[in-house]
């Protein structure tokens, strides 16, 4: 595969991989929200504790599920940093975003020198 290819398609990968990442952290923004609204409800309107019980488990339930999709995706996000390295594409940034403190930006192992203008990718390690 031609390199523009490669990194045509890395950078759609990156996009959908970015998306994917904020929509969970939206689900779980919305479903934290649920979670504070519940028993503000019930407090506010003055029922018992047992009110609601039932479905205020299920909420936190989704949240935990939530954390659990969350890591998965950036399990796969980091799986990708692997990905990029196999078919050649090196330690390239396809996307925008803060990196945590822990990954640097490093040239090393690129099999791309194709030039200048380049996007750089923030290596996780």
């Amino acid at each position: 595969m031609m390199l523009n290819q490669r990194v045509s398609a890395a950078k759609k990968i990156a996009s959908d991989l970015h998306l994917a990442e904020d929509a969970i952290d939206e689900a779980m923004i919305r479903i934290a929200q649920l979670a504070a609204t519940l028993p503000t409800a019930r407090r506010e309107t003055n029922m018992s504790a047992i009110v609601g019980q039932e479905a205020m488990a299920k909420v936190a339930h989704a949240l935990a599920a939530a954390g659990d999709v969350r890591q998965l995706l950036t399990d796969a996000h980091l799986a990708l940093t692997v990905t990029q390295k196999e078919v050649g594409l090196g330690t390239r940034m396809f996307g925008a975003g803060v990196k945590p403190a822990a990954a640097k930006l490093v040239d090393e192992g690129s099999n791309d020198r194709s030039g200048a203008g380049a996007p750089t990718f923030a290596k996780a390690g």
